[in-house]
């Protein structure tokens, strides 16, 4: 078995190339501590917090019309939406707007390339994501550490103004509709009001239950007052002994009696006259408008109370977001990690100058000019 088929060739090709090796890896942890020390440091500030529900701008539960429990933190659904908002690109071209990061980080917004470097850029020392408790952290990295924590700040509370405003569209377009519904609907009542007047006035009802129980009564005491009278006539007209003024008084009293009943029996009424007839003919109609009249007022009653109270919860300013800890200045750097660097650069160095060491050793007998010569042609 040869020396380079055994670990302890192996050793003996490290010691020979020693010299060779220490120098190399000198170099290495020389040039990794000069490369390291160039390097800025970076400080990460990190904000938490938790979605808020979209419960809560509800107006049924802010108005406790509905027996749901309120559920104040908001679901998956709305951490996977606030997730998406934070990563979005409006989010990331406020950042860059508000904070003038073209001259932080020395970009030329003027260049062709200038906006997509940037932003790239900003992504790479910008981080939005759910953590193991399903709370939501942003966190921004950069040289000044005051910076990054306003950087950091600023990224949740737009995460929070572009999560409302999106509420609040959704909000403004049921109220739009409910808007242009209670007009319709104001044009149909005062329509129905003028037809339910039309009728009370072709018929002469303005009050049917009282209306009716009146004619009613009337009609009974025209009915009882021709009986009676009818009665008395026929008892008193041939008795002598009656004076016959008191007969002419009773007839009187039967002919009005009897024309009171025609007149309230009477199909054909005469200026407007209240009859049976025409009351009877005139109720149903005048009872489905009042009932349609009464429907509507209702309907739009409730339509605009509904309508306030979503123009309420429109107007009332809800948080999106449930702030767990806000972003304070570092006062530790995040990066760079200079004795990692100068570590992993040794170990490279080692092992790269020991395989070279190795190649070296294998390879010192091959005659190279031999081995490159070009063989004759036949």
């Amino acid at each position: 078995m040869q020396k380079h088929d055994n670990l302890l060739g192996v050793l003996q090709t490290i010691y020979r190339w020693r010299k060779a090796i220490r120098n190399v890896c000198i170099l290495a942890v020389v040039g990794s501590i000069g490369f390291s020390l160039m390097l800025k440091n970076h400080y990460k500030a990190t904000t938490v917090f938790y979605p808020a529900s979209t419960q809560l701008a509800n107006p049924e539960l802010m108005f406790g019309t509905t027996g749901q429990v309120t559920d104040y933190f908001g679901s998956d659904r709305e951490l996977d939406r606030l997730v998406e908002i934070a990563n979005s690109g409006e989010l990331i071209n406020f950042m860059v707007w508000k904070f003038q990061l073209y001259q932080h980080y020395g970009y030329d917004s003027t260049s062709a390339d200038g906006p997509f470097k940037v932003r790239a850029y900003l992504r790479s020392l910008y981080d939005a994501q759910k953590n193991k408790n399903d709370a939501i952290e942003v966190s921004v990295e950069d040289t000044d550490p005051l910076l990054a924590a306003e950087m950091a700040n600023a990224a949740r509370d737009k995460i929070d103004q572009i999560a409302q405003r999106l509420n609040k569209e959704s909000q403004a377009k049921i109220l739009t509709a409910f808007d242009d519904n209670i007009r319709r609907k104001r044009t149909e009542l005062s329509a129905l009001a003028d037809t339910m007047l039309q009728m009370r006035t072709l018929y002469g009802i303005y009050a049917p239950e009282s209306q009716g129980e009146f004619l009613a009564d009337q009609v009974i005491s025209a009915e009882a007052g021709v009986v009676k009278n009818r009665a008395k006539l026929e008892v008193l007209e041939n008795n002598p002994a009656i004076p016959r003024d008191t007969i002419a008084y009773i007839k009187a009293d039967l002919r009005a009696f009897e024309r009171q009943r025609q007149m309230l029996i009477s199909n054909n009424p005469k200026d407007g006259d209240l009859t049976v007839g025409r009351f009877n003919e005139g109720l149903p109609k005048v009872s489905i408008l009042n009932d349609l009249h009464f429907q509507a007022r209702k309907q739009l009653s409730y339509d605009l109370e509904r309508y306030n109270q979503i123009k309420s919860a429109y107007n009332t300013d809800i948080p999106a977001v449930h702030i767990i800890e806000t972003a304070a200045k570092p006062l530790i750097k995040s990066r760079p990690k200079r004795s990692i660097i100068v570590i992993a650069t040794l170990v490279a160095a080692f092992l790269f100058s020991v395989l070279g060491a190795l190649m070296a050793d294998a390879y010192r007998d091959i005659n190279w000019k031999a081995v490159t010569r070009e063989e004759p042609a036949d």
